[in-house]
């Protein structure tokens, strides 16, 4: 019985499960042959490149997949994770330029965008971001802890005072001189989390956000992502920079 490209991307979808990145490719490279526009193998193809830390075979595919869905502000942000470990800040901004237009509504845009300022060293652009975060979800913990965070670096002592406190009230559970003590991951060492979670079938945008907790944030500066969240993208944003450091 002949193989269909999707016979081949559930094949390459299990090897996933499994943690077998190369083999996946194969089989999403296969599926591909047969129908080049099969967004799913596509992208988890550039996934699994993105685990090998292949990062110009990942860009490659991430090119194809905004080819195909230019408005996508998903694949935007996720090309511009790519961009950035590849060591391409200002094309990594570039794209999420494109994404916060294409989605300005949205907080965790300015948020993802903020983040890439701050590792690029434009640190009162990253404070404009959380700022905008804010003024769209006053409630979010992390952006006035982030924001704390750049601030400090700034020399205003008084303004990173403030947003750490707004982020106590937010979120008691928060241990803001614990997260402050964190230390970025060394270059070239991949994560060390338990177990990798598998890329997903297909990017899904949900209206629906629910706030990340400073307690999953902490998880996240090591690296480690275990809790439920419909704000998958951000999520997997910051998991793809917290692994390397630019």
């Amino acid at each position: 019985m002949k193989q269909t490209a999707q016979d081949y991307f559930i094949r390459g979808m299990a090897s996933c499960k499994d943690e077998k990145f190369t083999e996946a490719i194969a089989y999403f490279s296969q599926a591909l042959s047969i129908e080049p526009g099969h967004t799913e193998a596509l992208y988890n193809r550039a996934k699994s490149n993105f685990k090998l830390q292949k990062f110009d075979a990942a860009l490659l595919d991430f090119d194809k997949l905004i080819e195909y869905h230019p408005q996508n502000a998903f694949y935007l942000s996720e090309r511009a994770v790519a961009y950035h470990l590849s060591g391409d800040n200002k094309k990594a901004l570039k794209d999420l330029d494109r994404a916060v237009e294409l989605e300005p509504n949205k907080p965790f845009r300015y948020s993802s965008r903020a983040f890439i300022k701050e590792r690029a060293g434009d640190l009162k652009g990253a404070i404009e971001d959380y700022e905008k975060t804010i003024a769209l979800d006053p409630e979010d913990a992390i952006a006035f802890n982030n924001k704390g965070l750049v601030e400090e670096k700034l020399g205003y002592k008084e303004k990173a005072q403030k947003s750490f406190e707004n982020a106590d009230r937010l979120d008691p559970a928060y241990d803001s001189e614990k997260i402050k003590k964190q230390e970025a991951p060394k270059p070239k060492e991949p994560a060390k989390a338990k177990k990798q979670p598998e890329p997903v079938e297909q990017a899904k945008q949900d209206d629906q956000e629910e706030k990340l907790t400073l307690k999953s944030y902490m998880k996240l500066v090591k690296r480690i992502i275990t809790t439920k969240s419909e704000r998958t993208e951000f999520k997997q944003f910051l998991k793809g920079i917290l692994k390397k450091k630019p």
